[in-house]
């Protein structure tokens, strides 16, 4: 078996051909352990490669497949996780030096859900510093680069669990998205990637950054797989998405800031996909809508306040062991005092129900992912103006969604690094996504 060939595969696809025996986990997983040892690049996209234990639990999944035993069709695929997850007797580092060095004692609470469905766990991947940026760079660990363009970064934070994808090491990955981590990478790597609703899936076992807006999703090939983890992830039943045509569907466009500064080359990517989805038979509306503003503004006090004061107290105790433009991020929040935080946190979740109710009617709103491309990797060291700006730039568009709670998904376009962005209403991951299947099917 060929299994390179099995790189633009469905999921569900590869599990059928175990189901049929013409594929067998133990081989499947032996050939990405393989790739991941051979290929150079793998060192700065895993943090540590569970080769003994992926290969034990392969086994395991050959013999569940050959007495006709099966989990479900996550049994015996290889995915990855991003190093902010908890794995028994492993280290979480979360992308820092100034984190718990000590092992883990338990999985959380998604990496047992996806092992109790045969999932095998190849590694856990590289990110950004304590996942507090959307960019990729870490000079503390490593840095995953882009894997179209090894000079530019590869969006953060889950940079190694999108390259693990992109570079095919691993069927998918799961990252975070507290303002962007999961849709960012997805998008700069091709991909796609799910945001989730807060609190729709566990995060017990994983390290917090903003408690108040963290979440766990997807990072896959396509939008059929994105569907399958997510219902891995949160341990329901599977179902195949609605069939829904274009002409069924109605897509808003919000004017506000999500154009501004934009890479021309994005822009146009993202007019080429709204031409096609018209001409499909979709309507969609310009509408500008002033809880962006407002939620934008607010967003500058309440993610930086919870940031530092959930990691504030060690990284003061070693600042010098943090990437710098990392380190100031996190003081942007040491000043705000806690009743501008409380207030803010209130006005937000009064925009969150105007806000629904502005756009009601539509299936989705539609945006360009991240209005700029992946930065030059030296760049950004070398000046971290360069890097404060291009951070916060690359991160505008998608904190969007994570301040008002809605659910996020990014499908890759024709254009290389630019992704379309799908928001729906909160919890309504399943129906977003078969909106997004219907977009991926439009060529």
């Amino acid at each position: 078996m060929d299994f390179e060939s099995l790189k633009n595969k469905k999921i569900n696809h590869v599990s059928k051909l175990i189901e049929q025996g013409q594929v067998c986990p133990e081989e499947l997983t032996r050939f990405y352990l393989e790739k991941i040892s051979n290929d150079p690049t793998a060192k700065d996209t895993f943090t540590e490669v569970f080769k003994r234990s992926a290969l034990d639990s392969a086994i395991e999944s050959k013999k569940r497949a050959k007495a006709g035993l099966r989990k479900g069709a996550l049994d015996g695929i290889p995915i990855s996780v991003k190093d902010l997850a908890d794995v028994k007797g492993k280290i979480t580092a979360g992308g820092s030096s100034i984190t718990n060095k000590k092992k883990a004692e338990n999985n959380a609470v998604f990496v047992d859900v996806l092992k109790s469905q045969g999932g095998i766990i190849l590694g856990k991947t590289q990110m950004t510093e304590l996942a507090f940026s959307g960019l990729g760079l870490n000079p503390i660990t490593a840095t995953p680069v882009n894997p179209f363009d090894a000079e530019l970064v590869s969006g953060g934070s889950s940079s190694g669990s999108a390259v693990s994808v992109s570079r095919n090491y691993c069927l998918a990955s799961i990252g975070s998205d507290t303002g962007g981590s999961v849709r960012i990478p997805a998008a700069w790597n091709n991909l796609v990637g799910l945001k989730t609703t807060h609190n729709i899936i566990d995060l017990t076992g994983v390290l917090k950054l903003c408690p108040s807006f963290d979440t766990l999703g997807p990072i896959c090939k396509n939008v059929d797989d994105t569907n399958l983890l997510f219902s891995a992830m949160t341990n329901s039943r599977f179902q195949n998405l609605r069939n829904y045509g274009a002409g069924d569907l109605k897509f808003l466009i919000i004017k506000n800031m999500f154009f501004e500064e934009i890479d021309s080359d994005i822009n146009d990517s993202f007019n080429v996909a709204i031409d096609k989805i018209i001409t499909s038979g979709a309507k969609v509306e310009y509408k500008t809508i002033s809880e962006i503003d407002i939620a934008f503004e607010i967003s500058k006090t309440v993610f930086p306040a919870e940031a530092y004061g959930m990691w504030g107290h060690k990284i003061e105790k070693s600042p010098e062991k943090m990437f710098a433009p990392i380190r100031e991020r996190f003081r942007s929040g040491q000043h705000i005092l806690a009743h501008e935080y409380v207030l803010s946190l209130q006005k937000l979740f009064e925009l969150r129900k105007s806000f629904l109710q502005k756009v009601e009617g539509f299936d989705a709103i539609l945006a360009p992912t991240s209005p700029i491309k992946p930065p030059n990797i030296t760049q950004l060291l070398d000046d971290h103006e360069v890097f404060t700006k291009q951070n916060l730039l690359a991160l505008r568009n998608t904190r969007f969604a994570n301040s008002l709670n809605l659910c996020a998904l990014t499908l890759p376009t024709e254009t290389h690094f630019s992704g379309l962005m799908l928001m729906g209403r909160p919890n309504n991951e399943f129906d977003l996504m078969s909106i997004a299947l219907a977009i991926e099917k439009i060529k």
